[in-house]
């Protein structure tokens, strides 16, 4: 993954989530760990898709599966510290999602991910009810969140 530039700016994003680094984080040098990284996008992302099941009635909400992840690593941050978790909508689709994050240290992106999420029923895909799909459509990314 590449990101575009839009995807480098924290102000292409309209969700925003501070998350304090631990020092479980991070490695024997203070930086933080490159796996770890990937529960920072989770914690934000877990909350936008929780948001969104909440649109509809629990039992018209589908299961909402992430299929796949791409995680570009960019910098570095170090411990002790905050990373601004910035979440959007890259593309809804009829039953997938592309959601896409950046992790900011000081207005400086460190990584960039994006997420691919099924909605899924008891037989496979399924479509999103519209009030999630009306929901998840407030929440694009400005300036062309395309991934490349």
């Amino acid at each position: 993954m590449k990101p575009t530039p839009p995807r480098l700016d924290p102000g292409s994003y309209p969700l925003h989530k501070a998350v304090p680094i631990r020092f479980s984080d991070i490695d024997m040098f203070r930086h933080l760990n490159n796996v770890a990284t990937g529960q920072f996008y989770e914690e934000a992302r877990f909350e936008l898709l929780a948001e969104a099941r909440v649109q509809v009635a629990k039992e018209d909400s589908p299961a909402l599966v992430i299929a796949n992840v791409d995680t570009a690593f960019l910098g570095q941050a170090r411990y002790p510290g905050t990373i601004d978790v910035a979440t959007g909508i890259v593309r809804v689709g009829e039953r997938s999602l592309v959601i896409g994050q950046g992790l900011f240290v000081g207005g400086k992106c460190i990584g960039c991910a994006d997420s691919v999420v099924v909605s899924t029923g008891p037989a496979g895909p399924i479509s999103f009810p519209a009030p999630i799909i009306e929901y998840l459509s407030r929440l694009l990314l400005s300036g062309g969140g395309d991934p490349a």
